[in-house]
């Protein structure tokens, strides 16, 4: 099967890109020009230029594809309100759902975000039936998310495509690059903090991710959603962990949740005078006070989405941060 992967250089697109290489699929990728897809170095695979905000290269990259796995999104915490984040995830979707009906190209996998779904404690994690939560938060990386999901459901409920949609945690994994964030996070425990949030998350390899993402193919159901997750798990318990394997002291006090959200008060005002992204806004600091939790039950069940174990995921993703500070 020939098949065309959006954000095929991200951290998601290239370990999917990885996956579906090995598993016997052709792969064509659409890739900005200027993007050097170091990530898919070694792999082979198509390249084609594109942007999925211009319809007709987008409409172009489509030509003869059998399915479509739209990995491009952003997720930037930075500027909090950018017009850029909207575009991307919402405008973006749009103009591959439009191209798609043109071109023809019948079933596409949407990568969203679990975030798009209510969350819950380890106890109590949110589920794909949890109404909406995040827009509390007031991020667009967050609420354009949603949006476009729900934009995925209307087409595929009007028989124009076949939508499925998979739905990512928190990603690690021990490829090339680190995202921004993670990268941010393991920096801030390199340096051997004092202090952790109270809340927490849940954390899934990259590779799990990949391997159900595959699958969704044979398995999935249209207009279904599926959260690929992997452990639930408390910042304290997530610093201690990374700090073992950074081979530093962990943190052992909590930040006070109001005393965190006044520095991130702060950080927002100074990004805005200075214009360099903060290390932690009101936004961030609030997500990093919740408990974000959630069940990966039905993708484990309908997709068999594997669950590799927290430590490993932990220290193939350090290992990749130690090497790039070297």
């Amino acid at each position: 099967m020939t098949v065309l992967v959006t954000g095929a250089e991200g951290v998601l697109g290239s370990s999917l890109t990885r996956e579906l290489v090995e598993n016997g699929f052709t792969v064509r990728a659409m890739l900005d020009p200027q993007s050097d897809a170091a990530e898919l170095d070694g792999l082979p695979y198509e390249r084609v230029p594109g942007d999925i905000l211009d319809p007709e290269s987008t409409l172009n990259a489509l030509q003869g594809m059998q399915a479509v796995f739209h990995c491009e999104r952003a997720g930037d915490f930075w500027p909090p309100r950018a017009d850029r984040i909207d575009t991307i995830n919402l405008g973006g979707t749009r103009n591959l759902l439009v191209a798609m009906s043109r071109a023809g190209a019948e079933t596409l996998v949407h990568v969203g975000s679990a975030f798009s779904f209510g969350f819950g404690t380890p106890d109590e994690p949110g589920t794909e039936e949890t109404p909406y939560m995040a827009d509390r938060f007031h991020l667009p990386c967050f609420d354009s998310m949603r949006r476009a999901q729900e934009l995925v459901q209307i087409y595929t409920d009007e028989g124009k495509i076949r939508g499925i949609i998979v739905n990512p945690t928190f990603v690690l994994w021990p490829y090339c690059t680190l995202p921004g964030s993670v990268e941010s996070l393991f920096s801030y425990v390199s340096k051997a903090p004092r202090r952790y949030p109270s809340g927490g998350t849940n954390v899934v390899g990259a590779g799990d991710v990949a391997r159900a993402m595959v699958k969704v193919l044979g398995r999935g159901r249209p207009g279904r959603c599926y959260i690929l997750g992997g452990h639930n798990v408390r910042y304290e318990e997530l610093f201690e962990k990374i700090a073992s394997a950074l081979g530093v002291p962990p943190a052992t006090k909590q930040w006070p949740d109001k005393t965190l959200i006044a520095r991130g008060l702060l950080g927002a005002f100074s990004g805005k005078l200075t214009g360099r992204k903060p290390p932690v806004t009101r936004e961030v600091a609030q997500v990093l006070a919740t408990c974000m939790c959630y069940d990966p039950a039905r993708a484990i069940s309908e997709l068999d989405l594997p669950v590799t174990p927290l430590d490993t995921i932990v220290e193939d993703a350090c290992r990749l941060f130690l090497d790039k500070c070297r």
